[in-house]
């Protein structure tokens, strides 16, 4: 059930199907080579989201595009937000869903950039005295194990094989494979190596400045529909795990009485 599809009296049913959970897609705008669209990370999770949902019920919000992509800016089309203001924004947007009843709120995240940015929302949400739950979760790791069985590349991420793949079966028609030149190939630069797991604010463009990784062109449509199944089938898993969750809840209202001596 899409958000903004739902009428002032279809949206109370929908809570009510929903069982007041509540999928928010999360991306970026942001470069994904010459062949993909900016709003690939968003496109990809709000379309795991809506296939999901029409199997069991939730209420997807519309698709976000404010995530953490400092590291892509120096390429046309990014769109970056402040970091304070990431964090703000995504908090109020969570209050207002909140205040509409729906009180368990999932962060679908497609976009990588945010796998330090979400889970630390989530963590600090604990301080928040909050009447709902966030959860987080990346619809990427439900695809990995078919990852492995049917790509060709071996070095993938930012606007590779599985990436491209995916495009070419959501929304094929804004895939430009014609727009690829013989130089749009993108290997690991490995210019950090030697730190092994220390961590540098530069470490994704020393690695790789061009913005993607990998090889794009072994993707294919039949990839990208065996990776989007998976995918939309971990978050059904999941969504019904997080329906029938009362500790998290309980736990965290608890938690807030021992802080506030409610």
């Amino acid at each position: 059930m899409r958000w903004e599809n739902l009428t002032g009296k279809t949206f109370v049913e929908a809570v009510e199907a929903a069982q007041g959970v509540c999928i928010i897609p999360i991306g970026v705008l942001e470069y994904h080579g010459s062949h993909l669209p900016l709003g690939t990370d968003m496109q990809h999770s709000h379309a795991v989201a809506c296939a999901a949902a029409e199997q069991e019920s939730a209420v997807v919000y519309p698709a976000y595009h404010f995530g953490l992509n400092m590291e892509a800016k120096h390429f046309p089309g990014n769109i970056v937000l402040k970091e304070r203001l990431l964090f703000d924004l995504l908090e109020n947007i969570c209050d207002e869903i909140s205040r509409n009843g729906l009180k368990k709120i999932i962060l679908l995240s497609g976009h990588g950039g945010n796998r330090y940015y979400l889970p630390l929302f989530v963590q600090l949400m604990i301080d928040k005295e909050k009447d709902y739950v966030v959860y987080y979760f990346s619809h990427f790791t439900a695809s990995r194990e078919v990852e492995k069985r049917i790509m060709d590349t071996k070095v993938d991420g930012h606007a590779g094989e599985r990436e491209t793949s995916m495009g070419l079966y959501v929304h094929p028609e804004l895939v430009r494979m014609d727009l690829l030149e013989e130089s749009d190939l993108w290997p690991d630069r490995q210019r950090v190596k030697h730190l092994g797991d220390i961590q540098t604010a530069a470490e994704w463009y020393a690695r790789f400045p061009e913005q993607c990784s990998g090889d794009p062109r072994p993707a294919t449509a039949e990839k990208g529909k065996a990776m989007f199944d998976a995918q939309v089938e971990g978050l059904i898993h999941r969504l019904r795990i997080i329906k029938q969750d009362t500790a998290a809840p309980e736990i965290y209202a608890e938690f807030g009485s021992r802080i506030y001596r409610r």
